[in-house]
């Protein structure tokens, strides 16, 4: 935080020379973080090696909606990984408090049209989902990444 008090790297964030990858939501709202066709995302991720169920959908969701309301702290980043046969883009929200363990992760899932290491290179929407983050960062572990964003 004292980053943002330091008028030098302010600055420079303005010339676009740093990047925010964190965000606070002072009022966070269920409603901005709807699943869309989640069972999609979940036949995804399973078929690249990652342990997540259609039910760990309906408790992330049970289990952040507790959190609406209040302050929350929102972490993104993405990952462009290979599947078996197709490349994804996974975007993720990290949703996170610090005095709380909220362990929940919105993934939205893409399917690149032509990969060919563009990572800016066309994509088709499948889904997202809200999932626990434990899981969805232990799955990551089980793939070829081939770039990502932090």
């Amino acid at each position: 935080m004292t980053k943002f008090n330091d008028a030098k790297w302010r600055r420079e964030l303005l010339e676009g020379k740093h990047r925010i990858n964190e965000v606070t939501d002072w009022n966070f709202e269920m409603k901005y973080v709807k699943d869309k066709n989640a069972n999609k995302v979940i036949d995804v991720l399973q078929d690249l090696g990652f342990g997540v169920g259609r039910g760990d959908v309906a408790a992330a969701n049970k289990r952040l909606a507790t959190y609406e309301g209040g302050k929350m702290f929102k972490h993104m980043q993405y990952h462009v990984v290979q599947g078996k046969k197709d490349v994804y883009f996974i975007y993720q929200t990290q949703h996170h408090l610090n005095d709380s363990t909220v362990d929940v992760t919105q993934v939205s899932i893409e399917v690149y049209d032509d990969y060919q290491g563009k990572t800016s290179a066309k994509r088709k929407d499948i889904g997202n989902a809200l999932l626990p983050t434990k899981k969805f960062l232990k799955g990551l572990n089980r793939v070829k990444i081939l770039d990502k964003a932090m």
